[in-house]
C-alpha cells in the first residue's frame, strides 16, 4: 500500500506575492474538525501519530507603539504526538514573490528570526521564534519538550531560514509531547522611517494566545 503524503497549505496574498504557509506530512491526514476562537479560527487534523491544530489569525493592530499596518496574518501550529509511531512533519512559511524586482534581507532581533522583502513600493516581514526562545520554552515545559532543552539555542534551531521565509522540521516527539510553531507576516507601504511590519512579527507565544483566545 502506498503511503500518501499530505500538504496542507494556506495563502495570504500581498502586493509582493503570495505568502504560503502549510504543513507536509509523510502520512495521510484527515481534517476532523474546525474551531472558532475570539480572534482566529483553526483546522484540527489527525494523522496516525499526531494531532495537529492550525490556527489562523490577523495580528492585532494598532501595534503597541500606536502604528498601523496595511495588512497582516499569522499561523500557529499546535502539534501533539498521540501514538508511538514515526512520522515526518515539516511546517513552512514562504513568500512566492510576484516578480524579480523584489529584494530580500534578514531582519533578526532578540528572540526573533525574520526575513524582509522589499519592492519599490512595499515592505513585508515574515517572522518566527528563534532557537533561544524555543529553548526557554523547553526549560518551562511550555509547548516545547523539556528533554530537548539545550538542543536549540541562539545558534541552532529546528527552523531553517530561507531567503524567502522559513521551514521547520518537527523533531521526533514522544507520545504526549507537544510543540508550538508560529509564523507571522505583515506588509505596509515602504517607509524607511518605520519599523511597524517588523514589530508586528515580533510577538511572544503567550501574547498571541491571549489575543486569539487560546486557553
Amino acid at each position: 500500500m502506498t503511503t500518501q503524503t499530505t500538504d496542507i497549505k494556506q495563502e495570504f496574498k500581498t502586493p509582493l506575492g503570495v505568502v504560503c504557509c502549510g504543513l507536509i506530512c509523510n502520512r495521510q491526514e484527515n481534517v476532523v474538525e474546525t474551531k472558532k476562537y475570539e480572534n482566529g479560527s483553526a483546522e484540527i487534523l489527525k494523522t496516525e501519530g499526531h494531532k495537529i491544530e492550525i490556527v489562523s489569525f490577523k495580528i492585532k493592530v494598532p501595534l503597541y507603539n500606536g502604528d498601523n499596518l496595511t495588512d497582516s496574518f499569522g499561523w500557529i501550529f499546535r502539534i501533539e504526538k498521540t501514538a508511538d509511531l514515526e512520522e515526518k512533519i515539516q511546517t513552512y512559511c514562504l513568500l512566492d514573490k510576484s516578480n524579480d524586482e523584489i529584494s530580500f534581507d534578514t531582519a533578526t532581533g532578540e528572540h526573533l528570526d525574520a526575513i524582509q522583502a522589499d519592492s519599490n513600493d512595499w515592505t513585508l516581514h515574515i517572522g518566527t521564534e528563534d532557537g533561544e526562545i524555543l529553548n526557554s520554552r523547553a526549560e518551562n515545559d511550555d509547548w516545547f519538550p523539556p528533554r530537548l532543552k539545550n538542543k536549540v539555542d541562539f545558534y541552532q534551531s529546528i527552523t531553517e531560514m530561507k531567503q524567502n521565509g522559513f521551514v521547520t522540521k518537527i523533531p521526533d516527539l514522544n507520545k504526549g509531547e507537544k510543540i508550538h510553531i508560529q509564523y507571522l507576516t505583515a506588509y505596509d507601504k515602504k517607509d524607511d522611517q518605520k519599523v511597524n511590519t517588523w514589530l508586528a512579527v515580533d510577538e511572544f507565544k503567550r501574547k498571541l494566545e491571549n489575543w486569539i483566545g487560546i486557553w
